[in-house]
């Protein structure tokens, strides 16, 4: 008997079927790699910002040229860096969240507040990610001041943007939907 159950289960004490083993373990890796390339992302986009401004600073106030692109550009950046940060912040519980009485409800209450809040927050999320599509339509036709790029380039931070924090959302609150019993006793560890 205890052999049929080994064989129904991938691993020892994880209570999933083999043939969900593979796909949640290559999702996880996916999640790494994507969380990796974001990261990257933020942190290059914090360092033209900053290479920008200051090309635009110099150019200002020591040879009295001002650099049009510049601005132009680290504004785009600025924009690319705020949307895909409020994924990044998501990922690490960084939103303000007000969760003092729903800590000290009972699970079945919390699986329901959790749940309501899930679905509203994923249902906002999708319809910002739908509209943006509209908006980058038209970000074909409008070009930039500056560069005369077309404005769908930063637009393009708003649905890209917005997936990222949609899918750091659900991963972040699907756990305390399922399990909050779990959620409730690592923050009672971390508070100690």
């Amino acid at each position: 008997m205890s052999r049929q159950t080994t064989d129904e289960t991938g691993a020892k004490g994880s209570g999933m079927p083999r043939w969900l083993i593979a796909p949640a373990a290559f999702l996880k890796i996916a999640l790494v790699v994507l969380r990796r390339v974001v990261d990257v992302i933020a942190l290059l986009l914090i360092a033209y910002m900053a290479c920008a401004i200051l090309a635009q600073i110099i150019g200002r106030y020591f040879f009295n040229y001002s650099i049009a692109w510049s601005e132009e550009t680290a504004t785009f950046a600025q924009v690319w860096l705020t949307l895909l940060g409020a994924g990044i912040a998501m990922r690490f519980n960084q939103h303000v969240a007000v969760d003092f009485l729903l800590l000290r409800a009972s699970r079945p209450i919390q699986r329901l507040c959790n749940g309501a809040g899930f679905l509203l927050g994923i249902w906002f999320l999708g319809v910002v990610v739908t509209g943006s599509l509209s908006l980058l339509a038209i970000g074909f036709i409008v070009k930039s001041p500056a560069l005369q790029i077309p404005m769908a380039v930063p637009y393009m931070a708003l649905p890209v943007g917005f997936s990222y924090f949609l899918l750091e959302f659900a991963v972040a609150t699907l756990p305390r939907v399922l399990h909050p019993g779990r959620v409730r006793a690592e923050i009672a560890e971390a508070e100690a």
